[in-house]
């Protein structure tokens, strides 16, 4: 079946789902009244049922006309504020043949895209919105921004079959629909499957017809900004993808439990994609997309399938003056992306105090091995307690207690294998103890984890001295270090 075709089909679903609410909605009134023509009790038992299932129904098909629970935190900017990216935008929907949005919002996503409020499921366009993610705009080039806003755009082409078009407005505002309709009691629970049974039709109808679209989409970004631009923008998205996430979870919230956020986000994203010890990281991923999950409902072609198919078309060769960072293209850059970005976090994250990142990195890690340390000491129990019982030749009571050596073993092989996690834990708590001395501090690093620095003379004497509480049950030189800074008594 040919998308136009599949498309004529989807339509079809898509007019029929109105008339699918009201059929129920008028079978249940056409019940109501001919119970309450026979039997006054019955009619009401059924009203209890009819009248909340009807309420759903005709709320769910006119919820599709608002616009509650779809709206988007980020940056609503003008032409006014960004005249070089509302002139780029309006170039691509003239290229592509279609209208451009009415607003544009930077948003906190690695996805861009292009939304319009509609009417009667999809039939009646009022407003179109273009959202771009401010953490594409952070680490595209130019040419990829403009390939990847072609393909939002080209969703809407004229170009397109208007049908398709209609297919993929509708699908959203199915779900939308599914979304208004509960399923609490019994019988709205069964209404709500025929529903969702109906939806599942209009959706694999449609899936087929949206892959599709997302294939022209692709193909007519490709001729707005060259195939290369595009084939890049989508290895790049995927690289761009994992790097927030590694960023958010490893970076940005590093000083989370402290009470610390970094308050340069964008800066802080600008400078992990620039690090050249994550260059190989982030170029494997950029090389390999990984592998996705595919069903008969994805609306999304696989990013590698996306490729292939740009690679098959003729070559459509790019700008040779657009290689520059996409971020060139805002008025302020480090001040719009830090703006949007921060429309991404949630109220928690809000309340944190904002600070550089050299400190949130610093008391973050310093408060999870302050925590840890306690944790290893137990309750009440100080380093000098810890060192005391390495003299006494009980060690092993610092070691994790659940790595245990082997039954067999004698009282040297349990000291060697017990060295290892004491030292491991002893240098836990001594990181604790300098840091609190202000003698030690956690230094950012982009390449890899924070880095633990002790002021010298002492930091090129710390290794040999664990080592040598840990394995020789020497914790003399651990002593004088420790004292030397303060940070543990002299002993008498």
């Amino acid at each position: 079946m040919k998308t136009s075709w599949r498309a004529l089909v989807a339509v079809a679903l898509l007019a029929g789902f109105p008339v699918l609410v009201f059929l129920v909605v008028g079978g249940l009134a056409v019940a109501e009244y001919l119970f309450f023509r026979h039997s006054g009790i019955l009619a009401i038992k059924l009203g209890i049922v009819a009248v909340p299932v009807s309420y759903a129904l005709l709320k769910a098909l006119f919820a599709i006309e608002r616009t509650l629970g779809d709206t988007a935190d980020g940056v609503p900017v003008t032409r006014a504020d960004e005249p070089a990216l509302w002139a780029l935008v309006e170039e691509l929907a003239a290229a592509v043949g279609t209208r451009p949005p009415d607003t544009i919002t930077l948003v906190s996503q690695v996805n861009a895209g292009v939304r319009e409020r509609t009417g009667w499921l999809g039939l009646r366009v009022r407003r179109r919105e273009m959202f771009i993610g401010a953490q594409l705009l952070a680490g595209l080039r130019h040419d990829q921004l403009r390939a990847l806003l072609g393909h939002e755009l080209g969703h809407y082409s004229n170009r397109d079959t208007r049908l398709a078009g209609l297919t993929y407005r509708g699908r959203r505002s199915i779900e939308r629909a599914l979304t208004g309709l509960g399923g609490d009691g019994w019988f709205e629970g069964l209404v709500r499957r025929l529903f969702v049974l109906y939806a599942k039709l209009y959706f694999a109808v449609s899936a087929a017809v949206c892959r599709r679209q997302e294939l022209a989409a692709d193909a007519a970004a490709a001729r707005v900004a060259g195939t290369t631009a595009m084939t890049s923008a989508l290895r790049e998205i995927e690289a761009l993808d994992i790097a927030w996430d590694f960023y958010f979870d490893r970076y940005v919230a590093i000083g989370w439990d402290a009470g610390y956020l970094p308050d340069r986000l964008a800066g802080g994203f600008q400078s992990l994609l620039a690090d050249e010890g994550r260059a190989e990281e982030f170029d494997r991923v950029r090389q390999n997309p990984p592998a996705e999950e595919t069903s008969r409902y994805d609306t999304h072609p696989p990013t590698a399938e996306r490729i292939a198919a740009l690679e098959a078309l003729p070559e459509v060769p790019g700008r040779p003056d657009a290689g520059h960072p996409a971020s060139e293209i805002l008025r302020d850059a480090a001040a719009t992306l830090e703006a949007a970005m921060a429309t991404g976090l949630s109220d928690k994250a809000k309340a944190k105090r904002r600070t550089d990142w050299a400190r949130v990195v610093d008391l973050g890690v310093r408060h999870s091995v302050t925590l840890e340390a306690a944790r290893i000491l137990g309750s009440g129990k100080t380093l000098a307690q810890a060192l005391d019982l390495i003299d006494a030749g009980r060690a092993a009571e610092l070691a994790d207690p659940e790595s245990k050596p082997p039954a067999s073993a004698g009282p040297r092989a349990q000291r060697e294998f017990a060295a290892p996690s004491v030292r491991d834990r002893l240098s836990t708590v001594v990181k604790a103890y300098l840091a609190e001395a202000e003698v030690a501090h956690w230094k950012l690093s982009w390449s890899g984890p924070p880095e633990f620095v002790v002021d010298e003379p002492h930091g090129s004497e710390l290794a040999a001295a664990l080592d040598a509480a840990a394995a020789d049950h020497d914790t003399a030189p651990l002593r004088r270090l420790l004292a030397a800074v303060g940070a543990l008594p002299v002993r008498s």
